[in-house]
């Protein structure tokens, strides 16, 4: 399955909502603003019922062009596809919908090098032999200059008024995801397109 991210996305995570709005330069290698990354071990979660979704796998790819803009600000799109998923009922099929995801930055620390941001609003099916949902919303993560990684990671906060991922259409999950549950993904995206990473400053 290719295409989303991820759900996953792939994505960055978000600035505080009082971060002031700075200039920021986009440098991709790429003259025409390709990009593609991969993941390994993404993990789904539930927060409020700790039910557990993994994949072995996951790939992204878009375009994030070169240029300047002033955060908060949309850098680029994604789009996401996972394999080899499975849960408490056994095999789950993800299906993103809607795709492509906007790349959003919040925020950029010129000592560390990395930015914050989201990725959404997402959208993903997720269904097994009878539970069925869908994971709506948006996906924080950030993204390192040095070593070309994109994370998603529930650890960085989404801003006010960008709503973070959640369960809607719940259907026979008998309480392991029940309608509204706050929803996480957790994923470490390796970017292999460029070859040298793409660099926000």
């Amino acid at each position: 399955m290719s295409g989303l991210a991820l759900s996953a996305a792939v994505a960055l995570a978000a600035a505080p909502a009082a971060s002031a709005a700075q200039d920021i330069t986009v440098t991709n290698p790429n003259a025409d603003g390709t990009v593609a990354a991969t993941a390994s071990d993404v993990t789904f979660a539930d927060s409020d019922t700790d039910t557990e979704v993994t994949c072995t796998s996951a790939s992204a790819d878009g375009a994030i062009p070169s240029g300047t803009h002033t955060t908060p600000a949309a850098i680029g799109d994604l789009s996401v596809g996972f394999e080899n998923c499975t849960g408490p009922l056994g095999d789950v099929s993800l299906t993103p919908n809607d795709q492509p995801y906007q790349l959003h930055i919040g925020a950029f620390d010129s000592g560390t090098g990395v930015s914050t941001g989201w990725i959404g609003e997402v959208n993903v099916s997720v269904s097994t032999s009878t539970c069925s949902f869908e994971a709506v919303g948006n996906a924080p993560g950030r993204y390192d200059n040095s070593t070309g990684q994109l994370t998603l990671t529930p650890d960085v906060a989404l801003p006010d008024g960008v709503a973070p991922l959640e369960a809607t259409n719940v259907s026979w999950c008998v309480g392991m995801v029940n309608e509204g549950d706050a929803l996480t993904i957790d994923a470490v995206y390796d970017i292999t397109d460029p070859a040298t990473p793409i660099t926000i400053g």
